[in-house]
């Protein structure tokens, strides 16, 4: 009968550990992960605030155009009544010398 042969490594000489290479590269993996996660999470910030101005900015001449808008709607219709009423009536705006203020 044939038995299986039994094999046996020895891990006494193994030396991972003592040398100070492993460490130190462990430690600028870590710290060189710490930095780009610095990095990364600081441009995130930079991208967020310049949206948020971006969004502001947006707002204000939104807000801008609509008071803009209800201006112009404004003297558009005083334009228009003014128009229709000298062609339908035949009447005209008044000189400030033709117009007397009592008090």
């Amino acid at each position: 009968m044939h038995r299986p042969r039994k094999i046996y490594i020895d891990t006494s000489d193994d030396k991972l550990f003592d040398s100070f290479q492993p460490i130190l590269f462990l430690g600028f993996m870590v710290l060189f992960v710490f930095v780009a996660s610095y990095l990364l999470v600081s441009a995130h910030n930079r991208a967020r605030q310049d949206l948020i101005e971006t969004l502001m900015l947006e707002r204000q001449l939104r807000e801008t155009h609509e008071k803009l808008a209800s201006d112009m709607a404004g003297i558009t219709r005083s334009r228009l009544l003014a128009l229709k009423a000298k062609e339908r009536l035949g009447l005209t705006k008044p000189r400030e010398e033709e117009v007397l203020v009592l008090k």
